[in-house]
């Protein structure tokens, strides 16, 4: 089976970028083919080196490129993904006549009111994801179904590593001396326009830290986006105020490092799939989304986390100074952070294990595309025939 997942992105790397390399790496380990549509850049060279093959565009002709790409190509199945990469999958899927299937991320419809009939599938990272498009009158509900990121517990697993190890490990990381008393608190996030209100929760903590005085909370901020100077004048402002270099910023980091940092951190602050990641690695989080706030991720946050992604679903109800409360809650309660750990890897292992949904998603594939053959007879036109045909 050949498998084609067009991909459309503003920023290199993110979450998106994660949830498309777990579905095309499963695709590949089943012995299939799997060609990614995507712009070219980081995303792009991480798919070749890892056997994936890759067709790169610009987005900027959806129609011109569909018809391109079927014109050379042969796939069996389209899984694709919102906005211009929708509309290059629907175009080639019309005119290959294959099936074609679609993930919803968010809290939007993508056409979906009009054109639902289109998809075989459509995949939502949530539940409330699926209930908002249900609010928004998307027909078809028995083809929406929940497909969520989840997590790789090969590379985010729990490691135990010990305090001296701990201490070795931030001292590569952290300019200023490690004292005894401090606290790692690992914030990680892509930092794009969509991200703002995680930012803002982040530096109103960041203030209230500074009024405090605790000069013992130390940040460690993963990530990178168009937003990140915002970040990095707040982390000034208070470095200078506390008189000490309390926040550290390291960039974009690959999944194996990412473990690494969690397990360096007494906790975490993440939105969405990187939540899921960190509970992958045994460590307590807080949960800020793009559209929500979730706060500490427990037995009684649990379920409302999961329903949003985590903040990707929701509605923008943050009180300031809460983000700051939440942490101060648990920061220095070390039996406390444990058992949060320990719940979060629990879940992690019965809801989100990648090796689940990845025989899920396969089983999805073989299911779709026997319907297809099954139900839809073959058009008689030629491909040329298709290929003038406005869609």
């Amino acid at each position: 089976m050949h498998i084609l997942i067009p991909v459309y992105f503003m920023a290199p790397l993110g979450g998106l970028h994660s949830h498309v390399y777990a579905q095309a790496r499963a695709i590949v380990n089943e012995g299939w083919r799997c060609t990614i549509l995507c712009k070219p850049g980081p995303f792009a060279q991480q798919c070749r080196s890892n056997g994936i093959e890759v067709i790169e565009d610009d987005f900027r002709s959806p129609f011109a490129s569909a018809d391109r790409i079927a014109e050379n190509y042969d796939f069996d199945l389209i899984h694709t993904h919102p906005f211009a990469s929708r509309e290059i999958g629907q175009r080639i899927a019309k005119i290959l006549d294959i099936p074609i299937v679609l993930t919803i991320h968010g809290k939007y419809t993508d056409s979906l009111e009009d054109d639902c009939e289109d998809f075989s599938r459509i995949y939502c990272v949530s539940l409330g994801v699926r209930d908002h498009l249900v609010k928004k009158r998307v027909e078809n509900l028995h083809k929406i179904l929940v497909y969520p990121n989840a997590v790789n517990t090969d590379i985010f697993y729990c490691d135990h590593i010990s305090k001296e190890d701990k201490v070795g490990l931030l001292r590569d990381l952290i300019s200023s001396p490690i004292r005894k008393d401090d606290r790692i608190i690992v914030f990680t996030c892509r930092m794009g326009p969509d991200k703002k209100f995680i930012i803002k929760c982040v530096i109103d903590a960041w203030k209230d830290q500074g009024k405090k005085g605790l000069d013992s909370w130390q940040w460690i901020v993963a990530g990178d986006g168009s937003e990140r100077d915002e970040l990095i004048s707040a982390a000034n402002t208070l470095n200078k105020n506390l008189d000490r270099q309390c926040i550290t910023f390291l960039g974009w980091q690959s999944e194996d490092k990412l473990n690494t940092l969690y397990q360096s951190a007494d906790l975490v602050i993440a939105p969405g799939r990187s939540a899921l990641d960190c509970m992958g690695s045994n460590k307590p989080v807080i949960a800020i989304g793009s559209k929500g706030y979730i706060g500490i991720i427990d037995e009684e946050n649990w379920y409302r986390g999961a329903y949003s992604n985590f903040g990707g679903v929701g509605e923008k109800d943050y009180i300031s100074g809460r983000l700051f409360q939440d942490i101060n809650t648990i920061i220095n309660d070390d039996e406390r952070l444990a058992a949060l750990g320990r719940f979060g890897r629990k879940q992690i292992l019965s809801f989100y294990n990648q090796k689940y949904w990845d025989n899920f998603l396969l089983n999805q594939y073989r299911e779709v595309v026997t319907l297809h053959k099954k139900v839809i007879p073959h058009l008689s036109q030629s491909k040329k025939d298709l290929i003038s045909l406005d869609v």
